[in-house]
């Protein structure tokens, strides 16, 4: 009958890009308590998603979509559609990116209910993927902030889980810098890192999509790789990524981060500086501001604190 919702199994549907929005994915399906058996994640192919994802079958790869790559989400909607009507999840789970965009479509068209969390890095209004969730049927919107108004509702971030403490000050003896998964480059933060700590500080690259002419860093880690390094380096410097940033929060590490600035290319939109001046008025990491270079100051307060749960 039309307008009938139908049957669904006990799948839920986890719609990710890579990166922070899988890592950040990752805390919400644990916070929310759903069993591992329950998962079924469909994900681009990188060597995050291939590791994290080791060992299941409940997974589909699709074709990367990329921040605003209207036509990239639009090519992924059919094979969403056809995937929807096969497994019959009970909800699509996802915290946002314009990778999800094609399962919200196809989970509105197949009846399915939406959960829809947005990133601690949208602080004012939800993002044009959670602006899409919200004009769906039987859809959840979960926000990181109150007082967004209409249907979104108030959700606790997982950087709540943390706590830092003070310690004495400690020497810089290795340094891990993670620059994420972004497809914009990041060339500044390579030459401030070096810049700082010159060539006596044995430092573990993970720089992504940039490229440094003559003397390129280390691409890829690996994320247990990358957790390890973080566990054992004196400090962690980072992009304002909420994925690198919750990974050094984890090894127990308090990160320097460097910001993306969008006006030098490094990023499409300024929500890293939103997010990270709301993480710096927490405590919660060691914030290099617009107006500043990176330097010998920030390095010390990080070795000088350490990150605990909750």
């Amino acid at each position: 009958m039309r307008g009938t919702v139908p049957d669904h199994g006990s799948l839920v549907l986890l719609a990710s890009s890579g990166g922070g929005h899988f890592t950040e994915l990752e805390f919400i399906a644990d916070a929310m308590g759903i069993p591992a058996r329950e998962r079924h994640w469909v994900v681009p192919r990188s060597r995050q998603t291939l590791t994290r994802l080791a060992g299941t079958d409940q997974v589909t790869f699709m074709p990367a979509v990329h921040s605003r790559d209207a036509a990239g989400a639009l090519r992924n909607v059919a094979s969403a559609v056809r995937l929807h009507r096969r497994l019959r999840p009970r909800m699509v789970l996802t915290a946002g990116a314009a990778q999800a965009v094609p399962h919200l479509l196809a989970a509105a068209v197949s009846g399915t209910r939406i959960t829809y969390v947005e990133s601690l890095a949208r602080l004012h209004g939800p993002s044009v993927t959670g602006r899409i969730a919200a004009a769906l049927p039987r859809t959840t919107l979960l926000a990181p902030h109150a007082g967004w108004g209409g249907r979104w509702q108030y959700f606790e971030d997982m950087f709540g889980a943390f706590t830092v403490e003070a310690g004495e000050p400690a020497p810089v003896e290795s340094v891990v810098v993670a620059l994420g998964a972004e497809r914009y480059p990041f060339p500044r933060a390579v030459r401030d890192v070096r810049r700082v700590l010159g060539a006596d500080v044995p430092v573990t690259w993970q720089v992504g999509t940039t490229d440094v002419p003559h003397d390129q860093p280390n691409r890829w880690l690996g994320p247990d790789e990358l957790a390890d390094a973080m566990a054992a380096s004196s400090v962690v410097i980072t992009h304002g990524g909420v994925g690198s940033i919750l990974t050094a929060l984890q090894a127990g590490r308090l990160p320097v981060v460097v910001p993306r600035i969008p006006e030098m290319g490094e990023h499409c939109d300024d929500h890293q500086l939103l997010m990270c001046a709301e993480l710096d008025a927490r405590g919660l990491i060691v914030l290099v501001r617009r107006d500043e270079t990176l330097d010998e100051g920030h390095l010390a307060r990080a070795a000088a604190a350490r990150v605990v749960p909750r």
